[in-house]
C-alpha cells in the first residue's frame, strides 16, 4: 500500500512538471507574438500637416522632361544590386546594359514617370533613420550596402536630358491593411525621398517600374503576319571541326533541304521539294523524295512554326562586329579582322572569303506575299540571366538556355504574282475594217464593157479614181455609174453604184469601227499599264521595306530561349509524319531509312 502511495505520489509530481514545461513555451511563444506586434512595420496615426499633402516631386511636371530613366533593386540573398537604366541618346532611347541596343520605351517610361508626377503622401509615418529598416527604405547605395544587411529597398531616379534630378524615390515594403479599412484596395507602400529621413505611405504601383528586357524593347522581332507566310525553306545541316592532313577543316554536314507552301485561303501546307543528301557521298546531287502513301505534313508544327515567327520573342541581343553588310556578308577585309572573326565564330557562325556566312545549325527562310523573304541563321548555344522579377521562386536568379540568332531580309522577286499584259490591237485601227471596204473593187468596169461608148470611156477615170480615194468617195459618181462584180456580164449582171445615203452610212460604220479600235487599244494600254504600275508598286515597297528590316536586324545578334528555337528550327522528322502518328503530340515520323547527313569540305579557317 505505501508503494502504491509513493507512485502515484510521483505520478503528480510529473503531471506538474510537464505542466509546467507547456506552460513555459506557451510563454515565451507569446511573448515573441508581442515582440513581433512591436517592431512590425505599421501606420502610426498622425496629423497630417498640410505641408505633407503637397507633391512629392514638384520639378517632374510632364513625362516629356524625362530623359533617363534607373530603377536599383537589391537581392537580399545574393547580397547584391541590380541596376536598369534606359536613356534617350540623339532624340532615341537605348538600353545601355544592353549594348544600347534601341528601346520601346514610350509607353513604358510615360507609365513609369506618371506614377511619380502629381504623387501626393498619405501620411507620414517616421522622421527617424532608425525605423529605414523597419519599412524597407534604405536606398541601395553599392557604397553603403553590406552583406546580410535588409530593408533595402528599390531606388527609382528620373533625370532630365541635361542630367538634372527630377525624381529619386525609395520604395520600401508593402503597407496592408486590414479588411475593410480605408484604402483596403489600394497598393500601398512605405517610400521616402532619397537624402531624406522621411518616411511616407503612397499609393503607388510598383509594376510600373519594371526592369525585364522584353518589357522594354519591341516585342515585334520580325514584324510579320503570320497569314501572310507563302512559302518556307528549311534548309537543315550542321557545321563539324574535322582535321583533314593535319590541318583544321570546316565541315558542313547537311541532312535535308525542305521547300513547304502554305495557302492562306484553304489554311492547308503543301510538299514543294524534299532533298535528302547522303552522308556517305558529299558530292552526290541529293535524293528528291516525294511522300509515302502512308506519310503526311505534320501541319500542327508547321502552324506553331508560322505562328512563332509572328511573335517571335528574344530574351537578349549582343552587337556584332563592324564589317558586315546589311544583308549579313562579310566585307573583304573583314576576315583580316581576327577579332571580328573569333567574336563570330564563337557564336556559331562561320564567316567564307566568298562573303557568305554559314550558322552551327542550318537555317530557315520564310517568304512572305509581300516579296519581302527573312533569313534566320542559327548559332551556337548559349545561357541568358534572368533579373529578378523573372526569378526562381527561391529568390535565385535563373540561367535560361537559348541560341544565337542572325536575322536578315531580302527582296524575293518570285514570292510576287507577275501582272498578266493582255495583247494591245494594232496601231492602224482602218486596217482591220479594209478589206470589207473595198471588196466593191474585185473586178474592173473595162472587163464588162470593152464597147463602151464616148461618154462611157471617160467614166474609167472617174470610177477609177473614185475607187483610189476609197469605197467611201463612191457618192461623187453618178446614178448610172456601176461596177460589175463578174467578168460575165450576162450571167451577172452589172450591181447599181450605192446611192449617196448608203455610202454615208458605210462611211459613219466604218468611222465607228475605226473609232472602237482605238478605243479599245487605248483601254487595254491603260490596264496594262494599271497592272504594271501596281506591279512596280509592289515590288518597290517590298524593297523598302527589306531596307527598313535590315537597317534594325543589321547591327546585332539575337538571342531567343531554347523553346523559341524548338519552334522556328525544324528537321525532316518533325515536318513529315505517318498517316498513324497524325494524332500523336509529337508527329515524329520520318521518312525511315533514307539517307540522313552529308558532308562537304569548306575552305580552310585557320592555319
Amino acid at each position: 500500500m505505501a508503494m502504491d502511495n509513493h507512485e502515484a505520489g510521483g505520478e503528480r509530481g510529473g503531471l506538474g512538471s510537464a505542466t509546467r514545461t507547456t506552460l513555459l513555451f506557451l510563454a515565451v511563444g507569446f511573448g515573441l507574438l508581442i515582440v513581433g506586434w512591436i517592431v512590425q512595420p505599421r501606420f502610426q496615426s498622425r496629423q497630417v500637416t498640410a505641408g505633407m499633402q503637397e507633391e512629392l516631386f514638384e520639378k517632374l511636371t510632364d513625362v516629356a522632361q524625362a530623359g533617363s530613366l534607373e530603377i536599383v533593386s537589391y537581392n537580399e540573398e545574393l547580397a547584391e544590386l541590380s541596376p536598369f537604366k534606359v536613356v534617350k541618346t540623339g532624340g532615341v532611347w537605348v538600353l545601355p546594359a544592353h549594348d544600347n541596343y534601341p528601346a520601346d520605351a514610350r509607353e513604358h517610361l510615360a507609365a513609369a514617370a506618371t506614377e511619380l508626377i502629381d504623387m501626393k503622401a498619405l501620411d507620414a509615418v517616421s522622421d527617424s533613420p532608425a525605423d529605414h529598416e523597419t519599412f524597407g527604405v534604405i536606398e541601395p547605395d553599392p557604397q553603403k550596402i553590406e552583406a546580410g544587411m535588409t530593408g533595402v529597398g528599390k531606388l527609382v531616379e528620373i533625370r532630365d536630358e541635361g542630367g538634372a534630378t527630377l525624381a529619386r524615390l525609395i520604395v520600401g515594403k508593402e503597407d496592408r491593411q486590414p479588411a475593410g479599412a480605408a484604402g483596403g484596395t489600394r497598393m500601398l507602400r512605405f517610400v521616402r525621398k532619397a537624402g531624406q529621413d522621411r518616411v511616407y505611405r503612397v499609393e503607388i504601383d510598383t509594376s510600373k517600374f519594371t526592369t525585364r528586357f522584353d518589357d522594354w524593347i519591341e516585342k515585334d522581332l520580325l514584324k510579320l503576319s503570320p497569314w501572310d507566310v507563302q512559302d518556307v525553306m528549311l534548309d537543315d545541316y550542321a557545321l563539324a571541326a574535322v582535321q583533314s592532313e593535319g590541318r583544321l577543316m570546316v565541315e558542313q554536314q547537311r541532312k535535308s533541304r525542305i521547300k513547304l507552301a502554305y495557302n492562306d485561303q484553304d489554311a492547308e501546307w503543301s510538299l514543294t521539294s524534299l532533298a535528302v543528301y547522303d552522308p556517305e557521298n558529299p558530292s552526290a546531287d541529293p535524293e528528291m523524295v516525294t511522300l509515302a502513301d502512308d506519310e503526311e505534313l505534320d501541319a500542327a508544327k508547321l502552324n506553331d512554326l508560322r505562328n512563332a515567327l509572328g511573335d517571335l520573342k528574344i530574351i537578349d541581343v549582343a552587337r556584332k562586329p563592324a564589317g558586315l553588310t546589311a544583308d549579313l556578308e562579310a566585307e573583304a577585309s573583314f576576315l583580316d579582322d581576327d577579332e571580328a572573326v573569333s567574336s563570330m565564330q564563337q557564336r556559331g557562325f562561320l564567316p567564307l572569303a566568298s562573303g557568305q556566312i554559314l550558322s552551327t545549325d542550318g537555317e530557315t527562310v520564310v517568304g512572305m506575299k509581300d516579296g519581302v523573304e527573312y533569313v534566320l541563321r542559327f548559332g551556337a548555344g548559349t545561357t541568358v540571366r534572368q533579373d529578378s522579377e523573372v526569378a526562381s521562386d527561391e529568390g535565385q536568379p535563373t540561367e535560361v538556355p537559348g541560341r544565337y540568332l542572325l536575322v536578315m531580309a531580302r527582296f524575293n522577286e518570285s514570292l510576287l504574282e507577275k501582272p498578266v499584259l493582255d495583247p494591245v490591237p494594232g496601231d492602224d485601227a482602218t486596217e482591220e475594217v479594209a478589206p470589207e471596204a473595198t471588196e466593191p473593187e474585185a473586178t474592173e468596169p473595162e472587163a464588162t464593157e470593152p464597147e463602151a461608148t464616148e461618154p462611157e470611156a471617160t467614166e474609167p477615170e472617174a470610177t477609177s479614181a473614185a475607187r483610189a480615194a476609197g469605197p467611201f468617195r463612191l457618192v461623187a459618181q453618178n446614178e448610172g455609174d456601176a461596177l460589175v462584180a463578174s467578168d460575165d456580164a450576162e450571167e451577172a449582171p452589172p450591181s447599181p453604184p450605192p446611192s449617196a445615203g448608203e455610202a454615208l452610212k458605210a462611211a459613219d460604220e466604218a468611222e465607228a469601227k475605226a473609232q472602237a479600235a482605238r478605243e479599245e487599244r487605248r483601254r487595254v494600254e491603260r490596264e496594262n499599264r494599271r497592272r504594271q504600275e501596281e506591279y512596280d508598286e509592289k515590288v518597290d515597297t517590298a524593297k523598302k521595306r527589306v531596307r527598313e528590316l535590315n537597317g534594325r536586324f543589321a547591327a546585332w545578334f539575337y538571342i531567343v530561349s531554347d523553346e523559341e528555337y524548338a519552334k522556328i528550327h525544324l528537321s525532316q522528322d518533325d515536318v513529315v509524319r505517318t498517316a498513324d502518328e497524325a494524332g500523336a503530340a509529337d508527329g515524329a515520323g520520318g521518312l525511315g531509312g533514307l539517307p540522313n547527313s552529308p558532308g562537304f569540305s569548306l575552305p580552310p579557317t585557320g592555319p
